[in-house]
């Protein structure tokens, strides 16, 4: 295994970060449907109006993605909250 620059930790980071939390919208947005699809398949049965499709969760954004990449981040670098509080109000 090489070793890898700052730069390409953070990179690593980053797709680490995104890759996790698509899984994460994909696997709600999932668990949703299923849900939905049970309702339907049981208004149906019963003879009741089909409910409305939910929404879907929110799709990932930039920031969500840096803020998870961070906290990787800092778990990698053996951060932990109490000491990134304490560099801030320092």
């Amino acid at each position: 295994m090489s070793n890898l620059t700052p730069f390409e930790i953070r990179l690593e980071l980053l797709k680490m970060a995104k890759d996790l939390l698509l899984e994460e919208y994909h696997s709600g947005k999932d668990r949703l449907i299923n849900e939905w699809q049970v309702k339907v398949e049981s208004a149906k049965l019963n003879g009741q109006a089909i409910p409305e499709h939910p929404a879907f969760p929110t799709y990932p954004t930039e920031t969500e993605i840096i803020t998870k990449a961070q906290s990787l981040n800092g778990f990698v670098s053996n951060i932990t909250a109490e000491k990134s509080q304490s560099k801030k109000t320092a």
